[in-house]
């Protein structure tokens, strides 16, 4: 990375696993030349119940419900703001993104022509992350610049005989 400055994309959620890769970064790769964005994809959590959609059929209801999740997802944008002052990345932001997460970071990296992208990781195994995907594996397989996955040293995923097959 060159010594004007590179941009570096950080991916986030609402994750101890994010927030340890945006630490690991601010800790040992950040040089104060650099333009730090953590990019969050906002989703409604509480429309979801793993592939079943759960929306009522009462529009008040709906749109409580979408504004107590704009609500949420706002305090978590400012949360990552306040992260980034803490961490004294004085040239960043937070950005929000929409859609389908890792297509999303890896195409908007573009769009910011970043050097780099973090993200983390949750550790699943092999099997888990066969069937759920895995936004990191995503980012990795498609990106056009390197990616740095952080691994949270408190979460080891213990391979088990099954994941070895």
């Amino acid at each position: 990375m060159a010594d004007s400055g590179s941009t570096v994309v950080v991916c986030m959620d609402e994750s101890e696993h994010a927030l340890h890769a945006l630490k690991y970064y601010a800790s040992y790769i950040h040089k104060p030349n650099n333009k730090v964005v953590l990019l969050h994809c906002g989703q409604y959590v509480s429309f979801n119940y793993g592939s079943v959609s759960l929306v009522p059929g009462n529009p008040s209801l709906v749109e409580k419900m979408i504004n107590e999740e704009e609500n949420r997802i706002n305090t978590l944008l400012k949360r990552m703001e306040q992260e980034l002052k803490n961490l004294e990345i004085t040239n960043g932001e937070v950005v929000r993104i929409h859609g389908e997460a890792g297509h999303e970071v890896v195409e908007k990296a573009k769009s910011l022509n970043a050097d780099l992208i973090v993200t983390g990781s949750r550790g699943m195994g092999t099997i888990r992350r066969t069937l759920l995907g895995s936004v990191s594996d995503y980012i990795v397989h498609h990106s056009h610049v390197p990616v740095l996955v952080c691994k949270h040293p408190d979460f080891h995923h213990k391979q088990s005989k099954e994941d070895n097959k």
